[in-house]
Order: structure tokens, then sequence, then C-alpha cells
């Protein structure tokens, strides 16, 4: 009985503890790291003197997190990420779908009936609407009675929504000019923020070189620019680079920016200066103010150059001293006590399967243009007639609403088996019925707006350029991410091994909060250990 008493005297002096300390947060830092795979977290450790140091040597880390839905892509992996679920009941599928009823693909986060804020372009007709579930931002807002600050960033539109949510103060993304945003959030910039883009132009950071941060003999001696692809502005993929050659001839204006470390360190910059002028983290109030940043530059060289580049590990050491001077900040100007954060990523990526050929692994790379003739001319063979197959996309084919379609399924099912690089493939019906972990992950990616068809290569093949690397499959090397939270309320260092999913990081923000989950969320609550 003693111990009993002692066990449920404990329970309630752990909540008591957690109420009292999750109280005193003032500032929650969401990071997504785009494109970070797991092992980046150790690969370089030895190297890591700053932001990231710092979150593995104070942090709770959970080494064995993974996303739980095909395709990874980057939308549904922040949507899961703030939404708590899968793409099943948050409805972001991919980053583009098709539509049969339109005859043409689709943007996740298109909105025709909202208006470009601080551009003209209409890609930043940009809103959330497609997004069913609320998030844990939107929650907080309901909670706080709107009292809270909510702030996201990426230069990409897709990394801001989904972390702003429907209700959030202002999602930016990054154009031509600097920041912009949609009608959806407000009706012009924030002054500050205009100020911030006409003193921090895309070419006022494009100068001198990008070189080696550190000595270059720590950098992987198997290194070969053959499989990288060449980036914007540049004429041969040939670490390092001149800045301002590659921004000068860069027709697009932006894509050369977007793929150095300074598309990392203007969203550092204009963090900082959110922080200054809309004082996140400076109140009174019960609920904290949310700072949400995707780091997107990662992405864009990953795709790129492929993971074993050394620009790759060089974007991940100046990220690392980005982020300490994001802590050093909030250390300074919100008290270590203050503020929290969480930092994880929405999907990781394949080796470059032409480099790992030569290393002996089973592996190929495929055109997507020649994949599709390849399987077009499997299903006609098989009896299917061309014109009922619409779409491949997503791993995912569009059949054509037909009186057949039950039957034709199976058939463009066992024909796409018929293919050497494909290791299964899945009706819709199966993927409804799915409990095998693959086709599951699919059933979790999939809904009304998916295909009658999916299919998945063999592990390490990718359908892409021959050089860089993409994501999208549901293997390891593509749901494997670091999930980390850091801050005064956090016990540390803990290290957590057991398997746990993404979108259990929602859930647990809310009980942190004292908020309510997001309306669709079904992940859980993590075992985390408070101070």
């Amino acid at each position: 009985m003693k111990k009993l008493f002692q066990l449920v005297l404990t329970f309630f002096t752990s909540l008591t503890i957690m109420s009292q300390t999750a109280s005193d947060t003032k500032l929650v830092v969401s990071i997504v790291v785009d494109q970070m795979r797991a092992d980046y977290l150790t690969r370089y450790s030895h190297l890591y003197e700053g932001g990231f140091k710092t979150l593995l040597e104070d942090g709770e880390v959970f080494w064995n997190a993974h996303h739980t839905h095909v395709p990874t892509y980057t939308a549904p992996g922040h949507a899961s990420i703030y939404t708590g679920t899968d793409p099943r009941f948050h409805g972001i599928i991919g980053n583009n779908w098709y539509v049969p009823s339109i005859g043409k693909t689709t943007y996740c986060l298109e909105d025709l009936d909202v208006s470009p804020i601080g551009t003209s372009s209409k890609y930043a007709k940009r809103s959330p609407k497609n997004i069913h579930s609320t998030t844990w931002t939107d929650e907080l807002e309901w909670a706080s009675n709107k009292k809270s600050k909510i702030f996201a960033f990426s230069l990409k539109d897709r990394g801001a929504i989904c972390a702003a949510g429907h209700y959030g103060d202002a999602a930016f993304w990054l154009g031509k000019s600097g920041f912009i945003s949609s009608s959806h959030y407000m009706s012009s910039l924030p002054k500050w923020l205009i100020n911030f883009n006409q003193k921090n132009s895309l070419e006022s950071y494009m100068n001198g070189k990008w070189d080696y941060l550190i000595d270059k003999n720590n950098y992987p001696e198997i290194h070969s620019t053959a499989f990288e692809r060449i980036p914007s502005g540049a004429r041969k993929a040939d670490f390092p680079y001149d800045l301002s050659l590659l921004f000068n001839a860069d027709t697009s204006g932006i894509e050369a920016f977007k793929t150095t470390p300074k598309g990392n360190q203007i969203l550092l910059d204009v963090a900082l200066e959110t922080l200054k002028k809309e004082k996140l983290g400076i109140h009174k109030n019960r609920f904290p103010d949310v700072l949400a940043i995707s780091f997107s530059a990662t992405d864009y060289i990953g795709h790129g150059t492929g993971i074993r580049s050394h620009e790759t590990m060089d974007m991940y050491l100046r990220l690392d001293r980005q982020l300490d001077t994001l802590f050093e900040y909030l250390n300074k100007n919100i008290g270590k006590d203050n503020f929290i954060v969480i930092l994880t990523a929405d999907h990781g990526a394949s080796d470059n399967p032409s480099q790992a050929k030569l290393d002996g692994m089973p592996v190929d790379w495929m055109a997507p243009a020649d994949l599709e003739s390849e399987f077009r001319e499997l299903i006609t063979a098989a009896g299917v007639p061309s014109e009922f197959i619409l779409n491949f996309s997503n791993e995912q084919v569009y059949i054509q609403e037909n009186d057949s379609l039950e039957s034709i399924q199976k058939i463009v099912r066992n024909a796409l088996l018929k293919h050497p690089a494909i290791a299964e493939s899945w009706t819709k019906d199966e993927i409804r019925e799915a409990s095998e972990p693959f086709a599951l992950m699919r059933k979790n990616g999939s809904d009304k707006r998916s295909g009658q068809v999916f299919y998945s290569l063999y592990p390490g093949s990718i359908a892409y350029y021959k050089t860089g690397t993409t994501h999208g499959s549901g293997y390891t090397y593509d749901t494997h991410v670091p999930i980390i939270f850091f801050g005064g309320i956090f016990h540390s260092p803990e290290n957590h091994n057991e398997r746990i999913n993404v979108k259990d990081i929602a859930p647990t923000l809310s009980h942190i909060l004292k908020i309510a989950q997001p309306s669709a969320s079904n992940g859980k609550i993590l075992p985390l250990k408070f101070n």
C-alpha cells in the first residue's frame, strides 16, 4: 500500500512539475531541416561545434524516428509534423497530384481565391485550404484566444504554410525580391519585413566564395562530381564556387541562391529580425509564441549533389554554426528556461544509384519518362487500352473510371510487377485493407485524391535525374529522420532508441502546452523527461 501511495504521489508530482515548467515556456521554436537524414547527426558529429552539438549534448534525442507515409515528400512531411497525422487524414498526399476531372496536375497549396502579398507572382497564390486537419499551431491560437504569435518561414511556401496552419499570424516564403506571403494571412507585409527585404536582397548575400568551412582533409575522400548535377549558374559541379558568378549566371534569379548556405542564412537573419520586431517570447501570456523555420537549402543542395558530396557536408557544418547563433540569441534575450526547441526533418534521401552501383549495390537509375513508357508498354500488352491510363505520379497510376475498373486495376498491378525495377504493386482495394508495413505506408499516404494502383521500386533505385538524388520511397533512407527536444523544461541529456513516428511530435507538444491535439491527430505522446 505504501509503495502504491509513493507511485501515485510521484505521478502527480511529475504532472505538477510538468505543468509548472510548461507554463514558463514563452517561445516554441520549431525547426524542420529539409531532407535531413538521421545519420547526418552522427556522420558529422565529430565536426559539429555549434547548434547540432548543443542539441546532441543537451537535448532529448529520439534516434529511431520515422515517417509513416509514402510518398515521403516535402509537403506531406511538413503537414504530418504539424497535424500529428498522415496524409490519409490531413489530405496533403504529395507536393502535387493529378486531378482526373480537369485532366491535369495541381499543386498542393494552390489557391486561386487568394491574392499574392509582397509580389505580383501567381506563385504566391497559396493557402492551407487543402489541409483537412488543424495543426498544433492552430490549436494553440484557439487556446490562447489569438494571443500567441505564430510566425513561420521557409524558402518554400509548403514549408511555411504547413507550419503556420490555418490560423497562424503569418507564413512567409522566399521570392525573387525577398519574403512574400498571401492574403490568407495578411493584407500587406509588415513594415519591418518590407525594410528587411530592401536591406537584404538576394544579391547582397551572393558575394565571395562558398569554400570549405574547415580543412578539406575532413571531407570524404570518396567523392565524385560525376554523380553531381551542375548547380544553377555554375559551369560544372566542382566545389568550391564563386557566389557572384553563380548568381549572375542564374537566369531564374533565385535558384542558385537557394542551393547555397546563403539560403539558410537569410532564414536565420529573418528569424532573428522577427524575434526582435515582433518581440516573440517577450510577454506575460499563459501560452507561448511560435517561431517555425524550415531550413530548405539543405534539400536543394541534396537534390543537386547527393548525400556524399562535399557541398552537402559543408552545408550541414554551416547550418550547425547558424543554429548556434540562433540559440545564443534565445539564451540571451528569451532566457534559457523560457523557450523550447523541436528539431526534425520532413524526409531523408537516397544515395545516388549510379555511385552506389560502383560500390557493388544492386540498384539502378531510371529516367522517369523512360520508366513510364516501359510501364505503358507492359500495360498495353496486358490488354488495357492506352487511353484508360491517365497519369503516373507519386508512384501511383490513375486509371479512367469505367465499368471494368476493378478488374483493370488488377491487370495493371500484375503488368507493373513484370517490370524488373518493381519490387511490389498493389491495387487501391488492397491498400485499403493493408496491414503489411510497406502497403500500410501507402494506405497512410493516400486518400480519394490518389490513383488506383500503387507501386514501389526496389530499395536504392530511383526514377530521377542521373545525377544528384531524390526521396519519396518508404525505405529507411527516406523515412528515418532526427527528432530532438531541447530547452529549459526537458531533462538533458536523454537518448531514446525506441521506434517512434514523426506524427508523434504534434500530440506531444499539445500535451506539453496543455492544448487540444490537432483534429485528426493519431500520433502518441512521447515519453519525454522533464527537469
